[in-house]
């Protein structure tokens, strides 16, 4: 008869593999609450929980831009060198306000939405200063509009194809020889 050692059998938890077992999940749970909490903490503002009451908007808006329109109304928007002054230069077929609203609406974050009172400055110039420099990012939404909120402009600012954004439609009609 063979006679073998015997040793004496460690505990479970002096061997690797169990803690190697239990902490795989115990660190996906880990992370998974981080991500969780982050989710929470983090409102992205893309969704709209009312979609009928956004849509009924989105026609009054639609008409703001029709009375713009109707008015030849258009504008070129001018950044300063310092990244907050504003000069607007305007068109129009009717007198406009000494103050419009002016919004630049960023793409993805509505928390980087920044807005100006433009004041004229002369006849169909305004100028204005917005709050604070603009965060950096590759198009914006540009909007001018009177205080009544009876009309609209739009256009959209690239920041790295120049300091100025167009506003509206401009109408160009042919010179006369």
């Amino acid at each position: 008869m063979q006679h073998t050692a015997h040793h004496p059998s460690r505990p479970w938890y002096k061997e690797p593999w169990p803690w190697i077992l239990f902490g795989l999940p115990a660190v996906s749970v880990v992370v998974g609450i981080f991500f969780l909490m982050a989710a929470i903490k983090s409102d992205d503002g893309l969704v709209t929980d009312d979609y009928y009451k956004k849509g009924k908007a989105i026609n009054m808006e639609l008409r703001r831009d029709k009375a713009a329109a109707q008015m030849g109304l258009s504008a070129q928007l001018m950044f300063g060198s310092d990244g907050r002054s504003l000069r607007l230069v305007t068109t129009s077929k009717v007198k406009l306000p000494d103050t419009l609203s002016l919004s630049m609406i960023h793409p993805a974050q509505d928390d980087y939405d920044l807005s100006a009172v433009m004041t004229m400055a002369g006849p169909n110039l305004y100028q204005g200063i917005l709050p604070k420099i603009p965060v950096n990012a590759n198009h914006w939404y540009v909007q001018l509009e009177d205080h009544d909120k009876k009309w609209r402009i739009q256009g959209e600012w690239k920041p790295g194809s120049g300091q100025m954004a167009m506003l509206g439609q401009p109408h160009l009609e042919p010179v006369e020889h």
